[in-house]
């Protein structure tokens, strides 16, 4: 709670020095006198290099605003006055008054008008705030506050472009209305960064979280062959050009949820699984559930009260069974059960560029666990046990590799002023946790899980899977109900591993409700767009 309390705290201060793109964007506070005086010139901005996804489809700069740039002419003056806001027009009216030119922002094209040159300007941030937390934000400097802006400003800030409109004037600045304008600068700048990230899987993975009504929530999809992630979402957004906006809401929405660390619940269940096959015992081993159990004066409840019956360690994963799985994590052992949750990436940073990572979490020692009770609340992933969705997802896609770990990654390379990227990320190095064997017994457990368990509603007609859910104790109250986090994870195709994928819903209820469907959701539409490509 204290490391939550401090990220919340510092994304604050990040977001208090910065403030929001000009809501009235009148370029016209600029009018200057050019080096000689037969022209005057405003700057309407400054253009920064481009962030790309993994296909060089623009993050920034992708998109244009038009703009129009108007000599003090009654014509141009009656033009843009049904093109402007009220309080847009009186403040251009005033200027244009006076003699002086204004170049201004405009919803739509009127080329009726000699005195105006209508010219389009890169725009920084996509107005569906695509990838807000990846990318970030910039301060009143003009310099990267949060994310990759922040990360590669020295990259991003290396050939930044002015966007000027230069008018010809005579020797005593008036405003030659015969003469061209010139605009120059409005060409988004080539270099840049190259993320990991797909553009078109980030939006399905948004789509897909949206439409779950989830307010605070994220998703990760990493790409099971190299590790690079394909998709980061956190919930609720934030505007990238309204910083300001977003600093009251209780809500928290500069948090990147993503890499933030929660209780992680039942997506945990194979952890274990895996240390007791590991250590030799069999997938067979069997108990019998009747529904609770005590340790240590502590009263574990499985979710089916009246109990589940004799179970086997797949029927217990399918079922989600807690009273197995604690009798299991007794028989395998604290040392165990750490020694392998360490090997899956629980209790590290995940470092993907300077200033941006995901938390540890939180794996507690063996020595911690000093009593049946510590080892019971572990073996289903509750207790001081935290880890993010990073961590969740990776965990699923060494699992899907065959026992395979590869650390995570997000930048692929820097690009230069011509477009070329210069490779700065390899493949994470391959890391063998748990033999093929032992992961092949897992995939069998997490395929039954979706269909014929707790997953079911992450079953699709057009693509298999497999898949963990979880409902996870947050110790935390609404009235006298207490708030669960929901979660989903695992992976599709089933038999042929290509995306691994985790859910996080914060108050979200019931993992196999709220999170399974947003799972299959992602699934068939990334299926769909691969099979499109």
């Amino acid at each position: 709670m204290k490391k939550r309390a401090v990220t919340v705290i510092l994304m604050f201060l990040f977001a208090f020095s910065a403030v929001g793109v000009r809501t009235v964007k009148i370029a016209s506070g600029s009018v200057q006198a050019a080096a000689h005086s037969s022209a005057k010139s405003i700057d309407i901005t400054t253009l920064r290099g481009t962030i790309y996804d993994c296909r060089m489809n623009p993050l920034t700069n992708g998109k244009t605003e038009l703009y129009a740039a108007a000599k003090p002419t009654n014509s141009a003056i009656y033009s843009l006055k049904g093109r402007l806001s009220p309080q847009v027009f009186d403040s251009v009216m005033q200027r244009m008054s006076k003699g002086n030119p204004v170049a201004v922002n405009v919803d739509y094209s009127d080329e009726k008008c000699r005195d105006i040159l209508e010219f389009e300007v890169p725009e920084r941030y996509s107005a569906d705030s695509l990838a807000c937390h990846l990318i970030g934000y910039l301060g009143s400097d003009g310099r990267g506050v949060s994310g990759i802006e922040k990360a590669f400003d020295y990259v991003l800030s290396e050939n930044n472009s002015t966007v000027r409109v230069r008018f010809s004037a005579n020797a005593r600045g008036k405003i030659m209305l015969g003469d061209e304008t010139e605009i120059s600068g409005n060409s988004a700048p080539k270099n840049g960064v190259k993320l990991t990230v797909d553009r078109d899987i980030q939006r399905i993975a948004e789509n897909a979280l949206d439409a779950s009504g989830a307010e605070r929530a994220a998703v990760v999809i990493e790409d099971i062959e190299s590790g690079a992630i394909r998709a980061c979402v956190s919930r609720p957004l934030f505007s990238q050009s309204n910083v300001a906006e977003s600093l009251d809401d209780e809500r928290s929405p500069l948090i990147n949820r993503a890499f933030l660390a929660f209780s992680v619940g039942s997506v945990f269940k194979p952890v274990v699984a895996a240390a007791a096959i590991e250590k030799g015992i069999s997938p067979d081993f069997e108990y019998n559930c009747t529904g609770s159990v005590e340790y240590n004066g502590v009263t574990f409840n499985c979710h089916k009260r009246e109990g589940h019956g004799v179970l086997n360690m797949e029927g217990a994963v399918a079922n989600s069974c807690n009273t197995y799985f604690i009798a299991l994590a007794l028989k395998t052992g604290a040392e165990e059960i750490i020694r392998t949750a360490s090997d899956f990436g629980f209790g590290r940073e995940t470092v993907f560029a300077d200033g941006i990572k995901a938390q540890a979490g939180n794996l507690p020692s063996a020595d911690e666990l000093d009593s049946n009770a510590a080892v019971a609340n572990v073996s289903f992933g509750q207790g001081s046990l935290l880890a993010t969705p990073v961590q969740i997802c990776s965990m699923m896609a060494a699992i899907a590799r065959g026992g395979i770990y590869i650390k995570p990654y997000l930048v692929q390379g820097t690009v230069d002023e011509n477009g070329e990227t210069t490779e700065i990320r390899n493949y994470g190095e391959k890391i063998g946790i748990i033999t093929e064997k032992t992961a092949e017994y897992l995939k069998g457990f997490l395929q039954k899980v979706v269909e014929q368990g707790s997953g079911k509603r992450a079953a699709s007609g057009i693509v298999s899977s497999c898949g963990k859910t979880a409902t996870a104790q947050t110790g935390k109250f609404k009235g006298d109900e207490e708030i669960y986090n929901a979660w989903f994870a695992g992976w599709f195709p089933a038999e042929n591993p290509k995306y691994a994928v985790a859910i996080l819903i914060e108050d979200g209820g019931e993992g196999a409700l709220s999170c399974a469907p947003v799972f299959k959701e992602i699934s068939e539409k990334i299926t769909e767009l691969e099979r499109g490509r």
